[in-house]
């Protein structure tokens, strides 16, 4: 099966050196190639340069890669096209025959038209921004280190940016990049430091969430009451020794005949006296000390009194003893 020189609708070249398929990839080839020219031919662009690309697959040509060169700067791949030009240019540099230095002459002149049309992208990324395991991503390609920071060619389109690296959130963004003379730059931030644990959303509300109430502290009136009943006491025993020193001293002024029985009963009344005045003072301050530890405990409810609560409750001393009033 012979490859006839033909001339496309674009001007290249499309034949070659007469070639024998003998193989069944070389026949595929060459059915592929033919269906690439006829799609050309149709205006169906896309397709013809997928029939040029697995043509060339099958079986590599000088005169397939100039098609699909071709193929693709009709599609607006200008990049893609200016690479294959190129490709083909450096297969035939050092040509002896006739029709593979005419086919150089042909991808020399068209790599040279397309190279000022060509768009750029320059991928930056800062010494300080280089981070361990640091990948960069073009379209789920990786981006090799070698090419950062430089303006290489690009197809004109829309393409996602992305880095990522252990340990950190992953970064993305989106440009669109025109299909000829348009130069793009972006710049890869430093990555933040991923947060541990399962993933949440900072942004959502979170539920609040409601604290037990506290176990309030049990009542208990014991130690106020048996301090209570100690001033109970100590008061009780003061009005008798009081009770007891007036007797006494009611028999000392009833002692006529003997002055030394009468100044012993004035002595014994006095000294009962002062026991009684003693006892009835430990009584009002064991009171106090009553009264003050009933009003710092909680009420049955867990809360203390309040300081107006306490203002209405008052020791009131008696001559039967003490009383604690509360006013309400």
């Amino acid at each position: 099966m012979i490859r006839i020189a033909v001339v496309v609708a674009l001007g290249v070249l499309v034949a070659g050196a007469p070639s024998a398929r003998a193989q069944p990839a070389g026949a595929q080839a060459e059915v592929l190639f033919r269906q690439g020219r006829d799609l050309m031919t149709a205006g169906k662009i896309g397709e013809a340069c997928t029939a040029f690309a697995e043509s060339q697959k099958l079986e590599p040509a000088v005169t397939t890669l100039l098609n699909l060169a071709a193929c693709r700067e009709k599609n607006n791949q200008l990049a893609s096209a200016w690479g294959l030009f190129l490709e083909a240019e450096r297969l035939t540099r050092s040509a002896t025959d006739a029709a593979s230095q005419q086919l150089h002459g042909i991808a020399q002149n068209r790599a040279q038209k397309l190279e000022p049309r060509l768009s750029t992208l320059a991928i930056t990324v800062p010494a300080e921004n280089r981070i361990g395991g640091l990948e960069i991503v073009r379209n789920g390609e990786v981006v090799l280190p070698g090419t950062y920071n430089r303006a290489l060619p690009i197809d004109g389109g829309t393409y996602t940016i992305a880095a990522r690296a252990p340990g950190n959130a992953e970064w993305s963004t989106t440009l669109t990049i025109g299909v000829e003379r348009d130069a793009k730059t972006i710049e890869v931030p430093k990555l933040k430091l991923a947060v541990l644990g399962a993933a949440v959303n900072p942004t959502a509300p979170q539920s609040p969430v409601s604290k037990a109430p506290a176990q309030a502290p049990h009542r208990s009136n014991v130690m106020p009451l048996v301090v209570g009943v100690g001033a109970l006491a100590l008061l009780g025993a003061g009005l008798g020794f009081e009770m007891w020193a007036r007797s006494s001293y009611d028999d000392a002024k009833a002692e006529m005949a003997n002055q030394i029985r009468r100044d012993s009963l004035y002595d014994s009344a006095n000294r009962k006296r002062y026991v009684a005045e003693g006892l009835a003072v430990a009584g009002v301050a064991t009171a106090g000390v009553a009264l003050w530890l009933y009003l710092r405990h909680p009420d049955s409810d867990g809360a203390k009194p309040s300081a107006a609560t306490a203002r209405k409750s008052r020791l009131v001393v008696t001559p039967m003893g003490v009383s604690l009033v509360r006013r309400f």
